[in-house]
């Protein structure tokens, strides 16, 4: 009993101890998962065990600091699979337009494969058919780009066209009678 007043008496308040017995477990690399009996087994040796008082307070301790942990876990599985994606949608944009097989409209991921993977960001995409579908996702929006742009000149060109028209008509030698 008397360790326990002076290990309360170590921190300026509750918010403090509680501070310190989950530094402890971020130390001990405790795992979102672990159970409370591991815990107990792999912590009760640490001075900072006894921080929190009372088993009820270092379980809630324990629960808070595992819910934080899970959430920043996935947090940064998340972001690796962003970066992952954004590596792989690079390597799409930089080793595809030199392939001189592909076409848009008509190549097939196994026909790209070879050129793909020899390059370490094809495998940053862990899974291979997260691969293929991101390539196909980019192959349909490089295909829209393309029709897209194809669009834009047509109405460019036609634009230019009817200015060009407009400016004959406005300088007078353009009439309904003019013969081409």
């Amino acid at each position: 009993k008397k360790g326990e007043k002076d290990a309360g008496c170590l921190y300026a308040n509750k918010a403090e101890a509680v501070a310190a017995f989950k530094g402890l477990l971020l130390a001990k690399d405790i795992a979102p998962t672990t159970k409370w009996n591991d815990v107990v087994r792999i912590c009760a040796e640490d001075a900072r065990w006894e921080a929190c008082n009372t088993i009820g307070e270092r379980k809630q301790a324990l629960a808070e600091y595992q819910t934080k942990r899970a959430n920043e876990l996935r947090d940064v599985k998340r972001q690796e699979k962003v970066r992952a994606k954004e590596a792989y949608q690079r390597l799409l944009t930089d080793i595809l337009p030199t392939v001189k097989t592909f076409s848009p409209g008509s190549s097939r991921f196994m026909d790209v494969r070879d050129f793909l993977s020899k390059d370490d960001r094809f495998y940053a995409v862990d899974d291979e058919t997260t691969r293929e579908e991101l390539f196909y996702e980019f192959v349909e929006e490089m295909r829209k780009r393309e029709e897209r742009n194809k669009r834009s000149k047509k109405r460019e060109a036609k634009d230019a066209y009817l200015a060009f028209l407009k400016l004959r008509e406005e300088d007078g030698k353009f009439t309904f009678a003019s013969t081409w």
